[in-house]
């Protein structure tokens, strides 16, 4: 949940007047529809998987392609121990025909939050602390608010961060929606809105997707493909990742 919002103006518009996909956006889609075909029978609990408070240590990569020639690059790992929530995030951001030169490591922060639930334990959340560091030397911190409400088998997930720095005022809004299915599959809208109001630059992505839980008799595995549109920029994004649960 790194929430480095650099991106030139430039590369911004020239994804907005290309509509080939990269070789590796086709890479990437074709690797989740193998592993999700040859998984397609496993049954899990998608609760479980998708819930980022869940005790059990979580490992992840996220992508998120901004048409053909720019991809950030996430990794995330988490761990709820008691009553505190704990998640670092680190990313890199990717530029394939614009400058590839421009490609770099972006940033990282960790976040920490004290977690109460309802008494059915049906509703769960977090408030507290988060510290960033930014591309050239930068750091800002603030404060995270995250919750986790079960409707049946349906599963709404916030989080929200808000941070302050010298010349950065930012703030990161996830809206998650999620329905599970039978046999690990699950529907989900998770955008991660970005809001950087020092520079005016913004992202507001909405989306749908599908999503599989795999069972490798060892860590369990999530995968997920959402295609979103940004409506700030007016662009076309892919949103996929892998997570595991150890």
């Amino acid at each position: 949940m790194n929430i480095n919002l650099t991106k030139t103006t430039i590369g911004r518009q020239h994804c907005l007047e290309k509509i080939e996909r990269s070789p590796l956006f086709d890479r990437t889609v074709l690797l989740v529809v193998l592993i999700i075909l040859i998984f397609g029978s496993t049954d899990l609990r998608a609760q479980d998987a998708n819930n980022p408070i869940d005790p059990s240590p979580t490992g992840g990569l996220w992508n998120r392609f901004y048409g053909e020639d720019q991809s950030r690059l996430q990794f995330l790992t988490n761990l709820t121990y008691g009553n505190w929530f704990y998640r670092f995030t680190a990313e890199a951001e990717f530029n394939y025909n614009n400058n590839p030169n421009d490609s770099r490591f972006s940033g990282a922060n960790f976040l920490v939050a004290r977690l109460f639930k309802s008494k059915n334990g049906l509703h769960h959340f977090g408030i507290g602390g988060v510290v960033s560091y930014y591309h050239k030397s930068r750091w800002a911190g603030g404060v995270n608010f995250v919750s986790v409400s079960k409707f049946g088998d349906w599963k709404v997930i916030t989080l929200t961060t808000l941070q302050g720095g010298k010349d950065i005022f930012t703030m990161e809004f996830q809206p998650g929606l999620y329905h599970d299915f039978e046999n690990g599959w699950y529907f989900r809208s998770h955008p991660r809105m970005l809001f950087d109001f020092e520079n005016e630059q913004h992202e507001i992505p909405i989306g749908a997707g599908v999503g599989k839980i795999l069972d490798t008799n060892g860590p369990v595995i999530n995968l997920f493909f959402e295609p979103q549109y940004d409506l700030h920029n007016k662009l076309p994004m892919l949103y996929t990742g892998i997570k595991m649960l150890f």
